[in-house]
């Protein structure tokens, strides 16, 4: 009987393990199809991103290659330069590698520059925190590239524990005080900081301040400062206004640009919001077309309305000229002055032909403005008179903050000062006014028009004055 028991039990736990391993078999099958089943993605609020611009925003850090890049736009113009570079160095511990780096590529800039000049020299600024307590130092000019890696050695090793980033800023406003800079030599500042730039000064708006004195004194000087440091916004704006450039110190950094916003989805250069940064970018743009000799001609509204734009001019005038002079043009200034008296009095169209110097023109850009503007009398009128001789290219500046006033009683048209550029084969850009916003024409007619038909360029005016059609001007852009 015992033995009958255990043979039913024995043969009962057979049966259970046997269905218990049909269990786990069927859970296993059961588990594999589930897995090969995805539960629908969400599409709401998703975010689609494109590869390339990812891949566009990555930037690679190469102090050799930048160095290069300097020494290249520091030569690429004329045929024996003279090349004066100013490095302005952050002496913190923690730059002793981007130091190593400099000391070593050094050779790589020179590798530039030998080929092409032997008349090339050095300076070099220091800056940075030692407990607490701001040091620069200054070492002047020398014709020694060795001394130079003896200098950034020392400054390297002497960095310790209580070595911190400097004020850069500082330090970049006494370097353009106490240098000696030679004329006609556009001098290139090299920065560089693993760090932001500060300043000692404690103003509210310091950095704004201090920054705008350092542009000017590099207007001064013929300075071009090319930053190879931090995306930060004061250092890239810093070398775009003074005509320079911007080179990531590391590689982990987002790309940084100062000329270029995003405004309602559209990418616009900054610089076009500002009247000097159009100056600016019109010399940038007629250097691009290689004339070999050019009378640039402004055409300028000396009406009342203009009276805020004339320093902004005389800025972007400092600006064209440290183009013109980089580029190494054969350049000439004259300039149309156009105004008339209150309303629509007869036009006063005053021709001063090429040779101007820049001094004289942004004097006669500053002179006194008065009552109304004609713009068609202007360029009939003007255009013919200058004469310009058959070697030399004519570019004209038209600079107005208002739309053109139609001049029918003359029997001028746009048509007719159109060919009248045409005639004079004058490339034309305008900085100009607005015509009604409430017909959506943004930008003067007889402004784009000639532009376009020249193969010149239009931009509208920073602050231009904004036309309702019959209503007259009561807004501005």
């Amino acid at each position: 009987m015992t033995f009958v028991r255990q043979a039913l039990v024995c043969k009962l736990s057979r049966k259970i393990w046997i269905c218990g391993l049909c269990a786990i078999c069927v859970l296993i099958g059961a588990l594999q199809a589930s897995a090969q089943i995805r539960p629908p993605r969400r599409t709401r609020n998703r975010v689609l991103v494109d590869p390339s611009a990812k891949k566009q925003d990555i930037v690679k850090a190469d102090i050799g290659a930048s160095l290069k890049d300097i020494a290249q736009r520091a030569t690429q113009h004329a045929e024996n330069p003279t090349v004066d570079i100013v490095f302005v160095v952050d002496g913190s511990r923690q730059m002793s590698g981007v130091l190593i780096d400099l000391e070593k590529r050094l050779v790589d800039m020179l590798a530039v520059m030998e080929p092409k000049t032997i008349d090339y020299r050095f300076a070099l600024i220091s800056f940075q925190s030692v407990n607490g307590e701001p040091k620069q130092t200054l070492h002047q000019w020398t014709f020694d590239y060795i001394g130079i890696e003896n200098a950034l050695r020392e400054i390297r090793l002497a960095a310790d524990n209580v070595t911190a980033s400097g004020y850069g800023l500082d330090a970049l406003i006494e370097g353009l005080n106490e240098l000696d800079f030679r004329e006609a030599v556009a001098t290139q500042f090299v920065v560089l900081t693993n760090a932001r730039m500060r300043t000692l000064w404690t103003e509210a708006d310091a950095k704004e301040r201090i920054s705008e004195q350092i542009i000017d004194r590099c207007h001064q000087h013929n300075v071009q400062l090319n930053i190879i440091g931090m995306s930060e916004r004061v250092q890239a704006e810093l070398a775009d206004r003074t005509n320079g450039k911007w080179y990531p110190i590391d590689s982990g950094q987002r790309r940084i640009d100062a000329q270029r916003i995003e405004s309602g989805g559209t990418i616009v250069d900054k610089a076009l919001l500002r009247v000097d940064g159009l100056f600016r970018h019109i010399a940038e743009n007629l250097v691009a077309s290689k004339p070999e000799k050019v009378d640039v001609v402004f055409i300028f509204d000396y009406s009342l309305s203009m009276q805020t734009k004339t320093e902004p001019a005389c800025d972007g005038l400092d600006q064209m000229v440290a183009v013109f002079t980089a580029a190494g043009l054969d350049y000439r200034f004259g300039i149309i002055r156009f105004w008339a008296a209150v309303g629509g009095g007869e036009s006063t169209v005053v021709v001063t032909k090429p040779p101007l110097e820049p001094e004289q023109v942004k004097t006669m850009f500053r002179l006194p403005k008065t009552g109304d503007e004609h713009l068609l009398d202007a360029v009939i009128e003007g255009v013919p008179k200058l004469r310009t001789a058959p070697d030399r290219d004519l570019v004209l500046i038209i600079v107005t903050d208002e739309a053109t006033s139609k001049r029918t009683a003359k029997g001028y048209t746009a048509g007719k000062a159109i060919s009248v550029c045409r005639g004079a084969r004058a490339k034309v850009y305008v900085i100009g006014g607005v015509t009604s916003m409430q017909t959506g024409s943004f930008g003067d007619n007889f402004q784009r028009q000639v532009a376009q038909l020249t193969k010149g360029e239009h931009y509208v005016m920073p602050g231009a004055v904004i036309w309702r059609g019959t209503g007259g001007a009561d807004e501005r852009r």
